[in-house]
C-alpha cells in the first residue's frame, strides 16, 4: 500500500507539470485503473508465463536472469509477482485522486513561497504535502478496504497458491465455506472481517466529516 501511495504521488506530481504530451501521458497513466481485475490477471499471467512470457524474455535480454522462471508458480517469486501486478493496478487510483487534489491547491501559496525564497523541497513539505493530507488519508483508507476484499486479481493470477502462499482472508473464507463445507468457521471469520471493515468505514466517514468541516 505504501508503494502505491509513493508511486501514485510521484506520478501525480509529474503529470501536474506543464509539458508537451501531458494529456496523452495522463490517459496512459490512468488506463490500468479502467481495466477489470480479471483482464489484468490474464494479462499478467501471460507476461509471467515461463515459456512465452515477456518478463522472462526481457530479463534474459538484460542478463538479469540466466534461466526462465515460472514467476507465479515458484514460492520464491510468486509474492513479488503479485505485488508488481497489484502496484500496476493500484497506482493509477492514487495518481488520479492526488492529481485532482494538486490542481485544487491555490497558486498563490506557491507564489508566496517563491517570494520567500523557499526551494522545491521546502515547498513540497510545507505546502504541497499539508494540502494533500486529507486526500492522502481518505484515499489510503478507501484503498485499504478494497485491498482487504480483493479477490479477482490474485485468484485469477495464482488461485491462492502455490501452497496457499498468496491466499487472502476473503479467499480463505470462500474455500472453507464452499470447498470444505465448514460454514461455522467461515461464518465466524466473516463476522470478524465485517467488524474490521466497519471500523474502517466509521473511520472513513469520520475523516470525511472532518474534511468537510475544515473546508466549511
Amino acid at each position: 500500500m505504501s508503494l502505491q501511495v509513493i508511486f501514485g504521488l510521484s506520478i501525480a506530481l509529474t503529470l501536474n507539470q506543464k509539458f508537451k504530451g501531458r494529456t496523452f501521458l495522463r490517459a496512459m497513466a490512468f488506463t490500468p485503473w479502467a481495466i477489470s481485475g480479471v483482464l489484468t490477471s490474464v494479462m499478467w499471467s501471460l507476461m509471467y508465463n515461463e515459456h512465452m512470457g515477456v518478463v522472462n524474455d526481457l530479463f534474459m535480454r538484460l542478463n538479469l536472469i540466466s534461466q526462465r522462471y515460472a514467476w507465479v508458480a515458484d514460492l520464491d517469486t510468486v509474492f513479488s509477482a503479485v505485488v508488481v501486478a497489484e502496484l500496476w493496478r493500484g497506482i493509477p487510483f492514487f495518481a488520479i485522486t492526488l492529481l485532482s487534489a494538486l490542481q485544487g491547491i491555490p497558486e498563490e501559496l506557491y507564489e508566496a513561497a517563491r517570494v520567500d525564497g523557499a526551494g522545491r523541497v521546502k515547498t513540497f513539505f510545507h505546502i504541497t504535502l499539508p494540502q494533500l493530507k486529507n486526500t492522502l488519508v481518505l484515499t489510503t483508507l478507501l484503498r485499504c478496504v478494497w485491498e482487504y476484499n480483493n479477490v479477482d486479481l490474485i485468484f485469477n493470477l495464482t488461485g491462492g497458491g502455490p501452497a496457499h502462499h498468496t491466499t487472502t482472508l476473503t479467499m480463505y473464507v470462500a474455500e472453507l465455506a464452499i470447498r470444505e463445507n465448514n460454514f461455522g468457521y467461515g461464518s465466524a471469520i466473516t463476522v470478524v472481517s465485517f467488524v474490521i471493515l466497519l471500523i474502517f468505514a466509521m473511520t472513513y466517514l469520520k475523516l470525511s466529516r472532518m474534511e468537510r468541516g475544515a473546508e466549511g
